[in-house]
């Protein structure tokens, strides 16, 4: 990767890189351990065929005008799976401070222009991010919008930890039958808990599981912690930018190679006249709209931290007295930014 296509912003704690041949966040680390959980690059021997002209897969990249695979036509018109956002070269517009970063790019065949900004903070691992999409066609569309951060090793192994704010959702694999084969968060935690405990590997199978965030919330919050390095990861945001919660795991052998830890708009994982037979989900829209010349704004925080010992996993997310706080079955951890107040007046407005 040339130095031209790489964005990059730090602080005293962590950093942060942006590939610019896909628009992806490829690394976030803490400065003090030197793991980067997005890792994830996909082999050039997955890529699907309409994407190999473009970039790969890689780290949190965004799935924008579609999550999945393109109908027919759309494919024959040259789009790729998960949007082109993720297969273009983006712009770097401004990068004059260390922590912060303003880029943009212009799908003609989606129809869609994004400026992204990202907001590190002056001293800790938290960063804002804010993506604005444009709608440039005189003709209003459906538009998914989906984050995909997606950790590998060596953050990820068979001990990860996943937690968030989700209530119900089911495999879509199942997507035609949704009603008779829902499925509570609660037993993915338990299937992924037995198979650690038991180490019952060897038949785990690749899956794509979705999940609505639960109703009350105003936030959205998914985290993955790995006890082997101490480390966790999390994610949060308005829950009306983002109301559903996706699970990929990718196996080889019994152990895991890749996982995406997503949230986004849309629930199903298919073309928009597939989505169209289920409107609705769980009281949810299952795809979102953009008008013609209409703007919207989305966006979402990340952070990083070392746990105490004995963390047993985070069983709510909130934000109170400009901190936010973890809530685990044992105790409550204060992520106590001095100087992220404005990035947390930012995500609520």
């Amino acid at each position: 990767m040339s130095k031209k296509s790489k964005a990059c912003i730090e602080n005293e704690s962590a950093s942060l890189s942006i590939n610019l041949d896909g628009g992806a966040i490829i690394d976030f680390q803490l400065k003090a351990t030197g793991i980067n959980p997005l890792s994830f690059s996909y082999p050039k021997n997955l890529i699907p065929v309409n994407n190999q002209n473009g970039a790969a897969y890689q780290g949190h990249f965004l799935c924008l005008g579609r999550w999945g695979e393109p109908s027919s036509g759309e494919k024959n018109a040259g789009l790729p799976d998960h949007g082109q956002f993720a297969n273009m070269t983006w712009e770097n517009a401004i990068s004059t401070q260390d922590d912060y970063l303003e880029m943009h790019v212009t799908s003609v065949l989606e129809g869609l222009k994004v400026n992204r900004k990202v907001y590190l903070d002056p001293t800790s691992p938290i960063y804002l991010v804010k993506e604005q999409v444009l709608n440039i066609n005189p003709l209003g569309r459906l538009c998914s919008m989906v984050q995909h951060p997606t950790i590998a090793a060596p953050f990820l192994d068979n001990k990860i930890m996943v937690d968030c704010n989700a209530t119900i959702g089911f495999d879509q694999s199942d997507y035609k039958n949704i009603d008779s084969n829902t499925i509570p968060w609660e037993q993915q935690n338990m299937e992924l808990h037995q198979k650690k405990m038991n180490a019952e590997l060897d038949h785990r199978e690749d899956i794509v599981r979705s999940y609505i965030v639960a109703e009350k919330s105003n936030y959205g919050w998914i985290t993955a912690y790995n006890p082997s390095s101490n480390i966790l990861i999390g994610y949060l945001w308005p829950r009306r930018d983002y109301p559903w919660i996706h699970i990929w795991e990718h196996v080889k052998e019994g152990n895991l190679i890749y996982m995406g830890l997503e949230f986004g708009d849309t629930a199903i994982h298919q073309p928009f006249h597939e989505i169209l037979n289920t409107p609705l989900l769980f009281n949810e829209k299952t795809v979102g709209f953009i008008d013609a010349g209409e703007t919207i704004e989305k966006k979402y925080i990340s952070f990083m931290i070392t746990p105490p010992l004995e963390f047993d996993g985070v069983s709510d997310i909130m934000i109170e007295n400009e901190k936010i706080k973890l809530i685990t079955k044992k105790d409550i951890i204060n992520i106590s930014f001095t100087e992220n107040a404005s990035i947390l007046y930012e995500l609520s407005k």
